[in-house]
């Protein structure tokens, strides 16, 4: 059997992280597993996207200095960063980043070590790609463009799209399935049809796994014929996340696919597993476990991580027995306002508007900021049609166009490019730019569930004359301060 190759790019501290453990990977967490992720020979590591970066900011973390240090400790290995060309943070005037200021974003980005760049457009608007993917490539980097996946366009379609991405200058282009929506029948007409979109443009794949499909849908698309695929290590995958790397390599092995795997890169895999699992251990994080299979992701269509998270509020508020109300629910809501994508920035107003009305809220009395925003299709035109009362209670809205960079050089001469681009992309103040962190500050310290009790206590110490806590393995008296 001739042997092939398989990009192998690892998502674990994005979209991994962000599905399994809600967004809170801290950067020190991620430096330390930075090299033993890079010791599994992926040939890229995703470093950044919109909601990481998002993410970062809000722990007061400086996001420039996480793609910094990541680079670092990952020499050897290409890093990627994903680019949404529409925000989610609802600030009036930066729903759509602007081609300047996508340039600058690929500048810094560049100047960090970052070798691809992930183009990403939920509203497939050739006008905003094309000059994006320009840019990137001028300035030496691997651009890729993202396709997403809608069961609402036929393999025709979809191939016109792929082939518009390659002749704007993609590098690559992705098939992204965000919603777990693809199945082996359609993958076995869908791909082919790609490549003959495509021509010598290499397809990658991204696919999550709310369904439990995943990873048999990923060894098909290796079967059939894909050259890249993004996946995570076993404690960030799965779920609502992307199928693990450790056991698609040892299914290509079984199965025999012409994909080499050898067992040093299992180990280093396993390596990985157990290092991520330690941190998920002491700081509660979930497990990363299969779903069952369900149909409700049919229904909602949600992406992982807001899928992941709706499960976390459905399960909380022990509504869990009405997940498949709620998902019809997405989709009334999300034909309402025109049928979306079920991407950032739509998805989350949508999720968020069916849970008002699943807990008892009158349909559309009241309207997530979201939901105003998209039916005003501030981001660009819907592809349906949008429902015509909701459209003349919320009223149109004048289109401004996105802060561009001298404009806001103007209004902040003191800030740098990379807080402009912060700015830009979290919905924050240039002048709110977290700075970077010292060494002392990154360095992650192993705790034990032992040591957070024992910290929990202390500062609970001073107001009690004695603390004791006793347990299985577990012995601990503090003399506090008051009588």
């Amino acid at each position: 059997m001739t042997e092939r190759t398989i990009r192998h790019t690892d998502v674990s501290l994005t979209d991994g992280q962000s599905a399994r453990w809600a967004g809170a990977m801290t950067t020190p967490m991620a430096l330390a597993a930075a090299s033993q992720l890079a010791a599994a020979q992926p040939a890229a590591i995703e470093v950044t996207s919109n909601a990481t970066m998002q993410q970062c900011v809000a722990r007061g973390e400086n996001p420039w200095q996480r793609i910094e240090l990541l680079r670092e400790r990952c020499p050897a290995v290409a890093l990627r960063a994903s680019l949404s060309l529409l925000t989610s943070h609802g600030k009036r005037g930066a729903d759509v980043v602007s081609t300047d200021m996508a340039t600058l974003w690929l500048a810094e980005l560049s100047q960090r070590g970052v070798n691809e760049v992930l183009v990403i457009d939920p509203l497939m608007q050739m006008d905003r790609i094309s000059p994006v993917l320009k840019s990137a490539t001028s300035m030496g980097l691997t651009a890729i463009a993202a396709l997403p996946f809608s069961g609402a366009l036929n393999d025709e379609e979809l191939r016109a799209q792929a082939k518009g991405l390659a002749t704007a200058g993609a590098s690559r282009v992705m098939l992204r399935d965000e919603s777990s929506l693809l199945a082996a029948d359609r993958l076995a007409s869908l791909l082919p049809a790609l490549r003959a979109g495509l021509g010598a443009t290499p397809l990658d794949l991204h696919l999550r796994c709310q369904t439990a499909l995943g990873p048999m849908i990923a060894l098909e698309a290796v079967r059939i014929g894909i050259d890249g695929l993004d996946t995570a290590f076993a404690p960030l995958a799965n779920g609502a996340s992307t199928p693990a790397l450790g056991t698609l390599l040892k299914s290509l092995r079984l199965l025999k696919t012409g994909c080499p795997v050898t067992e040093q890169r299992l180990h280093a895999v396993r390596e990985a597993d157990k290092l991520l699992t330690s941190i998920a251990d002491r700081h509660g994080f979930e497990a990363g476990r299969a779903w069952v299979f369900d149909l409700a992701p049919y229904a909602h269509q949600l992406p992982g991580d807001i899928a992941a998270h709706c499960m976390r509020q459905l399960a909380a508020s022990g509504l869990m027995h009405k997940l498949h109300a709620f998902a019809n629910e997405c989709a009334r809501i999300r034909t309402d306002l025109g049928s979306p994508p079920m991407l950032a920035p739509f998805a989350q107003p949508i999720a968020e508007q069916a849970l008002m009305h699943l807990q008892g809220m009158p349909r559309h009395a009241e309207l997530r900021p979201g939901v105003r925003r998209a039916l005003q299709q501030v981001y660009g035109a819907a592809p349906g049609s949008v429902d015509a009362g909701l459209a003349r209670r919320v009223g149109a809205l004048p289109q401004t166009e996105s802060p561009w960079v001298e404009l806001l050089r103007t209004a902040y001469p003191t800030a740098s490019d990379a807080a402009l681009v912060t700015a830009m992309v979290c919905g924050v103040e240039p002048d709110t730019h977290p700075a970077p962190a010292s060494t002392d500050a990154l360095r992650y310290v192993q705790t034990t569930p032992t040591d957070a009790l024992i910290a929990g206590l202390t500062k609970r110490a001073a107001r009690y004359a004695q603390l004791e806590v006793t347990g299985p393995g577990v012995a601990v008296q503090l003399q506090g301060t008051e009588g």
